[in-house]
């Protein structure tokens, strides 16, 4: 009897879609525009910084809309991950701490975009944000991004490596995601703008490399985990 509920594998791969289409959609928005949340994540004086939230209020928003739907679909998509790289064999402390590091960035991603909506109100009122609150806010989005550098360093660490897929992803977690997103805040906005769109990228890559590592459906005794990941044991990190 087939099951009446969805497995795993398949919300994995329908929440990893999604969340690449919301990232290609905030990506179109700033193209098209030059609006998005991350000119709000560098320090600016309050002029510059309300200049930038009334550039195009009504494309902030949808920007923030799709990042909160973003939220939904990575959180979901990770979630589903770490239950499913521990079947593989991956090591249940290391995926619990990754878990919980990315539920966090989620909700500093929250904050931060509630924030945004708070200040874009504001100074649609004629009230700007004084260097104080703009200060406290890209803290908070460096604490963001720096936590999610963590996480997802270590959800490589986790994650079957027993397919070319899962390889390129931990090897670009490990020797990309990580030293570019500490570069963009530490070098020159020249440098740092192509490094955001990099930034984007392995966003893109990742998650479509998580689909595609579960994405094989077993032809054998209607499971849908991946045939390649049965009775997969990871070796030891290091």
């Amino acid at each position: 009897m087939r099951s009446m509920f969805v497995s795993l594998e398949s919300t994995l791969r329908s929440t990893a879609s999604l969340a690449i289409a919301t990232v290609l959609g905030m990506v179109a928005i700033f193209v098209l525009t030059g609006v998005g949340q991350d000119p709000l994540q560098f320090i600016h004086s309050p002029a510059d910084y309300g200049a930038l939230l009334l550039k195009q209020p009504t494309a902030l928003r949808a920007c923030l809309a799709l990042d909160n739907l973003f939220i939904v679909f990575y959180e979901t998509t990770f979630v589903t991950l770490a239950i499913l790289a521990v079947r593989a064999g991956g090591d249940r402390t290391l995926a619990r701490v990754a878990l919980g590091a990315l539920l966090l960035t989620g909700a500093l991603d929250l904050v931060e975009n509630c924030h945004f909506m708070v200040m874009l109100g504001a100074a649609e009122g004629g009230v700007l944000p004084s260097s104080g609150e703009i200060a406290a806010q890209v803290m908070e989005s460096l604490v963001k991004f720096h936590v999610s550098y963590f996480a997802l360093f270590l959800v490589a660490v986790v994650f079957p490596r027993a397919t070319a897929a899962g390889r390129t992803l931990a090897a670009l977690s490990w020797g990309v995601q990580l030293p570019v997103g500490i570069l963009v805040y530490v070098t020159p906005p020249a440098i740092a703008v192509p490094l955001v769109f990099v930034r984007f990228t392995y966003f893109v890559v990742a998650l479509a490399l998580v689909a595609v590592v579960f994405g094989a459906r077993r032809r054998s005794g209607g499971s849908d985990a991946p045939a390649s990941l049965q009775d997969t044991r990871l070796p030891a990190a290091g």
